[in-house]
């Protein structure tokens, strides 16, 4: 068979099956071109939830550091509370040991003017 017989005997089935295999190749370019879309789709989904991600960790980061200068605040208040307190005591302390001091020197001057008067071993009178 030549090709001019050939192609007059197949030209009906190929103009039969012509829309046949455009509408295969169009449904196999539209699937490629609708993964193309889904595919670009599911990256801007990503996308939106990594900066959803982002936003949400940018924020608590700024809360956290907020709660970081709350706490620094509150603990320096209590270290100058503290540092007070302890001067506080320390200058009352150092008032007792003075008065104590003061206490202990006529303690013992008296004593003396009473040893020199020969009245140191004389009991102290009870107090009714």
């Amino acid at each position: 068979m030549d090709l001019p017989t050939a192609i007059a005997k197949s030209w009906p089935y190929a103009v039969v099956a012509a829309p046949g295999i455009y509408a295969v190749v169009k449904d196999l370019l539209g699937r490629r071109a609708m993964a193309r879309k889904a595919e670009a789709d599911l990256m801007q989904m990503a996308q939106d939830a990594a900066s959803g991600v982002i936003h949400t960790l940018r924020e608590e980061a700024e809360r956290l550091a907020q709660r970081l200068e709350q706490v620094e605040a509150e603990l320096g208040d209590l270290r100058r509370e503290h540092s007070r307190m302890i001067s506080d005591k320390d200058a009352r302390i150092a008032a007792l040991e003075g008065e104590k001091r003061q206490l202990e020197a006529r303690v013992a001057a008296y004593r003396r003017i009473l040893a020199a008067h020969g009245l140191a071993d004389e009991p102290t009178p009870a107090v009714a």
